[in-house]
């Protein structure tokens, strides 16, 4: 978050024209990673592109700082103090992005040790998943007044708005990250996005480090569906935690850790042209061999076309995933020009005839997508077959590639 200068104390620009559901950038021009495998980044919200980095969110290497502050109502009394509530969320969302960067990303929070009311009821401002905008307009507008005087928001870079979970009016569904199409002056803070946390106790699980996912400019993967209503976990399962924080393995893509900085052209291995090509993929959650980087194979990709790319990656009980049901080498299909929610990323299923972890899976039909040793799956409509060999001394498994044809 910059600072804004020679702006008075606690002033907050207008809001009307400043809040937005997205922000975009434009595409990147060219692979800076690895340009055979790697994708351009599209002027969609949250483009899977790892070519180039979206200036406008912070990115996730070395330390960050965030905030949490605390809002009631009038119409209520909080029945826990703030501490209280921070220890739902923190150390928890530390650990988890510190596990899975390897140790190379701290988010360090600063827990504010007061309520600061609103001006108005909880119900007045009918908090819900999909705001009318006015309303959303309204609570964002006295939120940030009512914390300007107590706080210095330059000071940080990720800010959490969360609202008294005992409040009548606050919808535990409503939990999310608002974007400004523009940011937005609040004292001396240049603001992009805050964190808005409308949660019950106890919260849903990994709920914060999901939205906290957001705040780094990775997408929503669930499906939702139209009415609301239905399977939100078709395309990636449990597999990633920007699916669904209830998920038993909830560690990000191997493809997500490439597009934030956690690991390098030295973790991945590129396919490139025609045949066979054999890869030893380590487990994706396990820690990095930082004598060797070359040697320690995170994953397999193949082109497919200007935007999209198969990747395989292996998935086993440790880290993050240590709750996992399964475990093996994990297909999926990534796409760089589809936005945000609307499916990016696809799991591949590598057992369509089974399920399993009924439950505990948000989607058993998923559960068991990773391929074990002696398995293989072929995509018919891209003419790529991925073999799995035997498990290696280190936990990680040999696979073969075999490519008939090249990208469209």
């Amino acid at each position: 978050m910059r600072r804004a200068y020679r702006r008075p104390a606690a002033v907050l620009t207008a809001l009307a024209a400043l809040i937005g559901t997205t922000l975009t950038a434009g595409p990147g021009t060219r692979a800076l990673a690895d340009e055979p495998c790697s994708l351009p980044r599209a002027a969609i919200h949250h483009s899977e592109g790892v070519d180039s980095w979206n200036g406008d969110y912070p990115k996730p290497v070395g330390e960050l700082t965030a905030v949490m502050l605390f809002l009631s109502f009038p119409d209520a009394s909080p029945k826990a103090s703030p501490a209280t509530i921070a220890e739902d969320y923190f150390p928890a969302t530390t650990d988890y992005f510190r596990a899975a960067s390897y140790g190379t990303f701290e988010l360090r929070p600063t827990v504010t040790d007061r309520w600061i009311e609103m001006p108005d009821d909880s119900r007045s401002y009918a908090i819900q998943r999909d705001w009318e905008p006015d309303r959303r307009y309204a609570y964002l507008r006295d939120a940030l007044g009512a914390v300007a005087p107590h706080v210095d928001l330059a000071e940080y870079d990720v800010i959490y708005l969360v609202a008294d979970p005992d409040a009548p009016g606050v919808d535990s569904d409503a939990t999310k990250v608002v974007n400004f199409d523009r940011p937005m002056t609040v004292g001396d803070a240049s603001v992009r996005r805050v964190v808005t946390v409308f949660e019950r106790r106890p919260p849903d699980r990994n709920v914060l480090a999901h939205e906290t996912g957001h705040v780094f400019d990775l997408p929503d993967l669930y499906n939702r569906p139209e009415d609301g209503y239905g399977d939100w976990d078709t395309h990636v399962g449990d597999w990633d935690l920007m699916g669904s924080q209830f998920g038993l393995s909830p560690e990000l893509f191997g493809w997500h850790k490439w597009k934030l900085g956690w690991l390098d052209a030295d973790h991945v291995d590129c396919v490139r042209g025609l045949g066979t090509t054999r890869h030893t993929l380590q487990p994706l959650a396990a820690p990095l061999d930082g004598s060797a980087p070359a040697t320690d194979t995170r994953l397999a990709v193949v082109r497919l076309g200007p935007e999209e790319a198969l990747v395989a990656e292996a998935r086993a009980p440790t880290g993050n995933d240590a709750t996992t049901c399964t475990h093996g080498v994990l297909l999926y299909r990534v796409r760089s020009d589809v936005a945000s929610a609307d499916g990016p990323i696809k799991v591949l299923d590598g057992h369509p005839e089974t399920s399993a972890c009924h439950a505990a899976s948000v989607h058993p039909r998923l559960a068991d997508a990773p391929l074990g040793t002696g398995e293989s799956y072929y995509d018919a409509d891209t003419g790529i077959r991925v073999e799995v060999g035997d498990r290696t001394a280190t936990g990680g498994w040999d696979i073969k590639i075999v490519r008939e044809r090249g990208p469209e």
